[in-house]
């Protein structure tokens, strides 16, 4: 966990998102909207139940938003986002 990381991400919860969000960056690299689509349904289910309410969850929310809107016309953006969201959480 980096210095910068949020405390309210459970360490369970912080790893499996850590792991949705490279699957999710590999996949719109390489094109794989399905994968894309399947990992980003499953970061909002894990946001949505293991979260607190609070700026955590609104940015991961957001970013899985911006993942869904850029996807199919820019891939390497919506990786990015991913990136950006597990830096983010600190893994």
């Amino acid at each position: 966990m980096t210095a910068d990381a949020p405390e309210d991400v459970p360490a369970d919860v912080r790893t499996k998102l850590s792991e949705l969000f490279v699957r999710g960056a590999d996949a719109a690299r390489a094109v794989d909207g399905d994968t894309v689509d399947s990992v980003v349904d499953s970061v909002d289910t894990v946001v949505l139940s293991e979260l607190p309410d609070g700026e955590t969850k609104t940015v991961l929310l957001h970013g899985c938003d911006r993942v869904r809107r850029t996807a199919a016309a820019e891939p390497l953006v919506a990786a990015e986002y991913f990136e950006a969201m597990r830096r983010f959480v600190g893994e």
